[in-house]
């Protein structure tokens, strides 16, 4: 049975949550610049097929859509007499309810243009009721995030389907025109957090999704980013190009030469994954998302220090499991590389 993670101290929780926000300020911030590319290119083509796929998919994430069917899920538990259903319906319906409140506020209290009434590349606090000025952040977005969010805590088996579709659902909003990137990257975390949080009640969720999240949602949000970056970034020169792919490279082949010297746990282990990490990202991107995305392996790298919890590798040769660890970091690689300006629009 794998061993959970050592709960976070509470001086973790607060320096990690707001190492945290730092992290995902950098990545709003980068991914503002790409807005604007993103809603021309929109704009440019008007294919059939992919605005009915979009508002298709923008269906999962209407709120009262969502809503009806937690309220279905309750009363099938409440009729049934399972605990957990209703209250993953009522959880839910609390989860819906407070990411609408949430997302209605700060749509007018920001007052941001939608991307078909925007002209420049401007992020300006404006407060307005008007329509079309509500672009930020997107709440079908949220409500997708937030209802994935609910369903994870209470079906840990459809987390990865239920994200996956709140992805879609967020996707397909930039790709209709009806939001920038910016605005569904905030209304993922937004929604992620709310529903997280009535799901779990505050106690559970200060203690056990919290730094889940921290682990493991911020390092996410990261990769998610590079592998944006590189679709939507030309390559670079081949001499700048090349550097990137021999440190990346090296950095990976370190990694495992550390991870098989150091055993099931202890700091050389740590330093290994996180060298993995890096030279992943260091080979796909600009250094400085390497470098962030070190940073938000921290958290990450305290559960690294104790024993391995890989219990289903640990019947391969030691040499054997790492050099199934260097070959898989090598193929991404040479995926994010094959992506890298498949949409050059920055």
């Amino acid at each position: 049975m794998t061993a959970l993670p050592a709960p976070m101290k509470a001086w973790q929780r607060v320096v990690f949550s707001l190492s945290a926000l730092a992290i995902l300020a950098v990545v709003g911030v980068a991914l503002h610049e790409l807005d604007m590319p993103v809603a021309r290119f929109v704009r440019s083509f008007d294919i059939e097929a992919v605005n009915y796929s979009g508002d298709l998919v923008a269906i999962l994430g209407r709120g009262m859509v969502i809503a009806g069917a937690f309220l279905a899920v309750a009363l099938v538990g409440w009729w049934f007499a399972r605990d957990r259903l209703r209250a993953l319906g009522l959880r839910g319906l609390v989860a819906i309810a407070g990411i609408a409140a949430a997302t209605q506020l700060l749509k007018h209290l920001i007052g941001r243009p939608r991307p078909r009434f925007a002209h420049a590349d401007e992020f300006v606090l404006s407060p307005s009721l008007a329509s079309g000025l509500d672009s930020f952040p997107s709440g079908h977005t949220a409500n997708a995030f937030g209802a994935a969010a609910v369903i994870a805590w209470f079906v840990p088996a459809l987390r990865v389907p239920a994200y996956v579709t709140a992805g879609l659902v967020g996707l397909s909003r930039v790709v209709r025109g009806s939001h920038f990137p910016t605005d569904v990257f905030a209304a993922a975390v937004l929604g992620v957090v709310i529903g997280s949080l009535a799901a779990a009640g505050w106690k559970r969720w200060r203690e056990e999704v919290l730094p889940g999240l921290l682990r493991v949602g911020v390092p996410v949000a990261v990769a998610l980013f590079l592998i944006v970056w590189a679709v939507l970034h030309p390559a670079q020169a081949w001499s700048v190009e090349v550097s990137h792919l021999v440190v990346g490279a090296a950095l990976v082949l370190a990694g495992g030469l550390l991870r098989g010297f150091a055993g099931p746990g202890g700091p050389l282990r740590a330093a290994g994954n996180g060298a993995l990490a890096l030279g992943i990202a260091v080979a796909g991107g600009p250094w400085w998302i390497g470098l962030l995305l070190l940073v938000a392996l921290i958290p990450m790298s305290l559960v690294w220090l104790g024993p391995d919890a890989t219990p289903c590798l640990k019947t391969l040769p030691v040499w054997g499991r790492e050099s199934l660890a260097v070959g898989s970091a090598l193929l991404t690689i040479a995926a994010l590389r094959f992506v890298q300006g498949l949409l050059p629009l920055a």
